[in-house]
């Protein structure tokens, strides 16, 4: 090790380089993501790939409790938190412009369709088409039904504010 190496080790100029500051939009799995008190461990990655704009899908997990993040960015960033609810369709045509699940009527905001592009756990494979349809209630709630070789899947959850979102980076 040669002398300024040294000096500059001694300083702490050797230390490891600091992590890329994380944001809803460049999640990576293993990612802690903190929102009202919970902590969830990210642990797949779904970029929905075409259309207009860029759409992030996070499996998130708190001990086995799981939700799915879906974030939007455009000018700004949305995003809203989803669960899993038990409810199946038997295929795409099965999705109505209004839906209602648990008493609340939901009404079709947008639909499209977009290859995936997954790293870690999830429900898609990787570059197969998934058909998706985003419906919102009066409240702002909203019902995300995906649909990919026959197998759909429905979520439900609320929309969140990023500024309200802690992200600690787990690897660079």
């Amino acid at each position: 090790m040669g002398f300024f190496k040294r000096i500059r080790s001694a300083f702490g100029k050797d230390q490891e380089p600091a992590l890329k500051p994380r944001t809803l939009v460049n999640l990576k799995v293993g990612d802690i993501v903190s929102y009202e008190l919970i902590d969830y461990q990210v642990e797949g990655v779904t970029l929905y790939l075409g259309g207009t704009q860029q759409r992030y899908g996070y499996l998130l997990n708190d001990a086995g409790n799981r939700r799915f993040l879906l974030v939007e960015s455009k000018e700004t960033i949305r995003a809203f938190l989803y669960e899993n609810i038990q409810a199946r369709l038997e295929n795409p045509e099965a999705v109505n412009y209004e839906m209602v699940y648990d008493g609340v009527h939901y009404y079709e905001k947008v639909r499209g369709e977009s290859k995936v592009d997954v790293i870690g756990k999830s429900a898609f494979h990787t570059s197969d088409l998934v058909y998706w349809w985003m419906h919102l209630s009066d409240d702002g709630r909203g019902m995300l039904i995906e649909w990919q070789n026959g197998e759909t899947i429905i979520r439900v959850g609320a929309p969140i504010k990023a500024e309200h979102v802690t992200i600690f980076a787990a690897s660079e």
